[in-house]
């Protein structure tokens, strides 16, 4: 339920930094949450810590944040061979290796996306064909933050991509994609705190289930400021943590089908 919070016109002005035609550069927005003291406080608290930055800051970024595009699904129940991906589990706990390129790619939804890590046993598959054609925008690489960007119980997950076999992303999640592989992780680790959490929660937008946060109001969220050294062992035991469940379910695919 909304809580009531009294603030000046004014704090509802935001600026688009990208807007699509016929959009105004100055909007004013009501949803109820961007108002709410708990989510501005996250956001203001954060941007005044000496040191602290934007997650679409670009001169940390590869590219602007962009999300994925709908997928060309290439996998058929009747047809078991469309089913296998390259990266995808097999029996023996290992994932499958295409150095021929003849295997399907890898294509995230957003139930693949956890609290934390990647959950590649609810992928699906696309073509290679489909994979070159949208590979400059919806291809993910290794060290990307997803985060999805839709959905009531969904919206806000955070993970990062720990793979070496390609993918792509639907158009649910949404990519951030730094130069420095070390801050890519403390800000995924960041994002998925109380007060990332809050920060993301006030950029979202609609109501009833039809809920969603772009790309650019994503690159608002201010990121708290570490030291290398923090940096440097948030990116050691978050990553540490996804090889570690990583090797789980590998581990327990195999055991299961020893049965």
């Amino acid at each position: 339920m909304a809580l009531t919070a009294k603030h000046l016109f004014s704090d509802s002005m935001l600026k688009l930094l990208n807007p699509e035609q016929g959009m105004y550069t100055i909007n004013h927005i009501f949803e109820p949450e961007y108002h709410q003291d708990i989510y501005v406080k996250a956001c203001d608290d954060t941007k005044n810590a000496t040191g602290s930055f934007q997650v679409g800051d670009i001169q940390y970024l590869v590219r602007p944040i962009n999300r994925g595009t709908q997928p060309s699904y290439a996998d058929d129940e009747n047809d078991p061979e469309t089913l296998r991906y390259e990266g995808m589990i097999s029996c023996d706990g290992t994932r499958l290796i295409d150095e021929n390129q003849t295997l399907n790619v890898c294509a995230l939804k957003s139930n693949c996306i956890r609290n934390g890590y990647i959950d590649t046993s609810l992928a699906r598959s696309v073509g290679r064909t489909f994979y070159k054609k949208v590979e400059s925008r919806a291809a993910v690489q290794k060290n990307d933050i997803l985060i999805n960007s839709t959905g009531d119980g969904t919206i806000g997950r955070v993970a990062v991509y720990n793979y070496d076999f390609p993918a792509v992303v639907d158009g649910h999640i949404t990519i951030v994609r730094y130069k420095n592989p070390k801050l890519a992780w403390y800000v995924a680790a960041f994002l998925m705190t109380e007060t990332g959490q809050n920060q993301i929660y006030r950029y979202i937008n609609g109501s009833s289930g039809q809920v969603e946060i772009y790309p650019q109001d994503i690159a608002r969220i201010w990121v708290k400021p570490a030291s290398s050294e923090v940096i440097e062992e948030v990116y050691k035991n978050y990553k540490n943590a996804c090889d570690k469940h990583d090797e789980f379910y590998r581990d327990l695919t195999a055991a299961l089908h020893k049965i």
